[in-house]
């Protein structure tokens, strides 16, 4: 008994885990210039599909910015094949369900569909994205959906924050410093002509890449020519992706009478998956404002008890990227907060300790074959990197990158991109009791009006 008892005092020796590897997709093209990514993966029955297009939304003509999100919206409502509701009720006889997103850089439509019925939800995909029905009340419909949707982002501090910290960080000839899906008096002009002449002219092959995910067999690229082969569009188009440029620090309050919290937004803008420091910025943005136990979070909420949560967020973009402290706060202690992430955001005088580093590369290490155990999980990360510009290698050279950083490297990194003189602040709340603190602060804010 004794010796049994030993036995189960003496706790084993756990080893390190082995260094995880992502399967890279085989990649093929169509002779309509459509990029196949094939991820093969035992076991997922669950076909996900990923259609990204190549349309940046400076495409969209400036007058009637939110065309592309409401050309999207449009898609799924019927084909010129299967019109008005026949469309949805053909997915759904098959168990498929038809999502999308519309992004800076790329409109991407999703797919999920049982892998026996792959063959017949692809020939309903390319129906949709080469010849949908784009009827007037499809459009007229759509147009109102999305105007109420921008009242209800306004009437939403914590999503009224990030448009303007967006707007803050970003000169105005960039399409990035605009909401995606447009503002109400661009979004108001859309016609179904504008809708259809959009379509006509971006939706095409070429720059395109089809994402595919499931237990799959060498029968899937027949589906996939079968499908998409004869999707043809005359003409050339050349999308443009700009270098983002940063604008002078701003200091905005957005007014929101009555209000007993301001949501906050503290930052600059960042960098993308494409800069060297990015494994560094990852690190360093979980020590200081992503784990629970972070500095912001330890500091903010747990010892002070100002917030719910805060966070230091980092949105990468295709170029640059927005690296912000964020989180809604009581109205008597938004000074204080705000002195408070300005320091702890300032990490110059004190830097990033081993401890913190290694728990947080233990952390995006260990999260990451999470992160693809899925056929969704693939296919959305493939996705992202699709709409970035970036290769799949990249997941494994970045998880390389993440065992090398050090507490000097992800210092230094993050205290280059976060110059406390360099920093843009957005406050959405009461201006009659936010005003004064965040001046007495050295914070003086002016008024700004979405």
């Amino acid at each position: 008994m004794r010796q049994a008892m030993r036995r189960r005092d003496q706790r084993p020796t756990v080893a390190p885990a082995p260094r995880w590897r992502f399967g890279l997709p085989r990649t093929s093209w169509l002779d309509n210039g459509l990029e196949v990514l094939i991820c093969h993966r035992p076991g997922q029955h669950i076909a996900s599909v990923c259609l990204s297009l190549d349309i940046p939304l400076n495409s969209e003509p400036r007058d009637i910015e939110g065309v592309a999100t409401i050309t999207q919206r449009c898609l799924d409502e019927g084909t010129l094949q299967h019109p008005g509701i026949s469309f949805s009720e053909a997915l759904e006889d098959i168990g498929a369900v038809l999502d999308g997103s519309v992004g800076l850089s790329a409109s991407q439509l999703f797919l999920d569909v049982p892998t026996a019925a792959l063959p017949q939800a692809l020939l309903l995909l390319a129906e949709a994205v080469s010849s949908p029905e784009l009827a007037e009340s499809h459009v007229e419909r759509h147009r109102e959906l999305r105007l109420a949707d921008i009242a209800q982002t306004f009437a939403s501090s914590s999503r009224s924050a990030q448009v303007a910290f967006r707007k803050a960080c970003l000169p105005r000839r960039f399409r990035a410093s605009r909401m995606a899906g447009g503002s109400a008096s661009r979004v108001a002009r859309v016609t179904v002509e504008d809708v259809r002449a959009f379509h006509a002219t971006h939706y095409r092959p070429e720059g395109a890449t089809l994402i595919i995910t499931a237990d799959l067999t060498a029968e899937v690229y027949a589906w996939v020519d079968a499908a998409f082969s004869g999707w043809q569009v005359p003409g050339t188009v050349t999308p443009q992706h700009p270098t983002l440029e940063p604008r002078a620090p701003h200091r905005w309050l957005i007014d929101r009478p009555g209000a007993v919290q301001a949501d906050l937004r503290l930052g600059a803008l960042g960098i993308d998956r494409t800069d060297p420091r990015w494994a560094d910025l990852q690190v360093a943005t979980y020590a200081v404002g992503g784990a629970f136990l972070s500095r912001l979070n330890r500091v903010l909420r747990e010892e002070r008890g100002f917030t719910y949560g805060v966070h230091l967020t980092n949105q990468p973009m295709r170029s640059s990227g927005l690296l912000a402290v964020q989180g809604s706060f009581r109205t008597e202690v938004v000074g204080e907060a705000v002195q408070l992430a300005a320091q702890l955001i300032n990490i110059t005088e004190h830097a990033l300790t081993e401890t913190e580093v290694s728990e947080a590369v233990r952390y995006y290490t260990g999260s990451s074959p999470l992160r693809y155990s899925t056929a969704a999980g693939v296919t959305q990360n493939l996705a992202a990197l699709v709409a970035a510009g970036v290769s799949a290698d990249f997941i494994d050279a970045n998880a390389y990158a993440l065992t090398q950083v050090t507490p000097a490297s992800a210092t230094e990194a993050l205290a280059g991109l976060l110059p406390p003189d360099r920093l843009t602040l957005v406050a959405v709340g009461s201006a009659e009791e936010l005003t004064r603190p965040l001046n007495d602060i050295g914070w003086p804010v002016t008024e700004h009006s979405l």
